[in-house]
C-alpha cells in the first residue's frame, strides 16, 4: 500500500513538472504574439497547440525598419550647392510659367478688344449718314479704344517682368550647370523654349488683329474723306 501511494505521488509530481516545462516552452514560443496570456498550464489551456501555431503563423510580420542617421560625409559643399542650384531652377521655372500664362491671357484679351473695335469700325462705315446710330457707334468705339490702351499698358508692364524672368532662368540654368546639376539646366532650357513658342503664337495672333485694324482704319478714313468731298461738291453745285 505504501509503495502504491509513493508511485502515485511520484507520477503526480512528474506530471506537474512536465506541465510547467510545457507551459514555459509555449510562453517562450508565443512571447510577443498577443496570446501569451492564453497559454497556461497544460490542462487549463483554452486553445490547442495546433490552434496557437496557426494563429502565430497568421500574424502579420512587421519588420522593424531602423532609421539611419544621415551620413555627414555626403553633405559636402558640392552637394549642398548642387541642391540649392536645382531648387533655384525650380523656383525660376515656376515664376516663368506664371508670368507666361499672365502674358498669354493679356495678349488674348488684347486681340479680342481689337477684333471688337474692328467690327465696330466696319459697322460705322455702314451707318454713315444716320446721325443717331453714328453717335451710338462712336461712343462704343471710344470705349473700346480706352480699353485697348489700358491693355497695351498692361502688356508693356508684363513684358518688362517677363524679360527679367527670362534673364533669371538663364542665370539659374548657368549656375546649375556650373555646380553639376545638368538635369536642372536641361529642364530650364526646355521650359524657356516652350514659353517662347507659346508667346510667339499668341503674339502672332495679336499682330494679325492689329494689322486688320490698321487697314480698316485707313479704309474708313479714305471713305469718310470721299464722303466729305462728295458732300462739299454737292453743296457747291447747289449754291451755283
Amino acid at each position: 500500500m505504501m509503495l502504491s501511494r509513493c508511485l502515485h505521488c511520484f507520477r503526480q509530481q512528474s506530471c506537474t513538472q512536465l506541465k510547467n516545462v510545457v507551459s514555459t516552452s509555449m510562453k517562450s514560443v508565443f512571447r510577443g504574439s498577443g496570446i501569451c496570456a492564453s497559454v497556461g498550464v497544460w490542462t487549463g489551456c483554452s486553445l490547442s497547440i495546433l490552434q496557437l501555431a496557426r494563429l502565430k503563423a497568421a500574424e502579420p510580420v512587421y519588420p522593424t525598419a531602423k532609421l539611419q542617421p544621415p551620413d555627414p560625409s555626403t553633405l559636402t559643399h558640392e552637394y549642398l550647392m548642387r541642391s540649392a542650384a536645382a531648387l533655384t531652377v525650380d523656383s525660376a521655372i515656376t515664376l516663368l510659367s506664371q508670368t507666361t500664362l499672365a502674358t498669354i491671357h493679356l495678349e488674348q484679351e488684347y486681340a479680342k478688344i481689337v477684333s471688337t473695335l474692328t467690327s465696330l469700325l466696319e459697322y460705322e462705315t455702314l451707318v454713315l449718314g444716320n446721325a443717331p446710330e453714328e453717335e451710338r457707334v462712336a461712343q462704343l468705339i471710344i470705349q473700346q479704344r480706352v480699353e485697348l490702351e489700358d491693355k497695351r499698358r498692361q502688356l508693356q508692364n508684363i513684358e518688362v517682368a517677363l524679360l527679367a524672368v527670362q534673364h533669371l532662368i538663364e542665370s539659374a540654368a548657368e549656375a546649375a550647370y556650373q555646380t553639376g546639376a545638368e538635369a536642372a539646366t536641361v529642364a530650364a532650357q526646355e521650359r524657356l523654349q516652350l514659353a517662347q513658342n507659346q508667346l510667339e503664337l499668341v503674339r502672332t495672333e495679336s499682330r494679325q488683329a492689329d494689322s486688320r485694324l490698321n487697314q480698316l482704319q485707313t479704309q474708313t478714313i479714305h471713305k469718310v474723306g470721299e464722303m466729305i468731298k462728295e458732300a462739299e461738291e454737292s453743296s457747291n453745285e447747289t449754291q451755283s
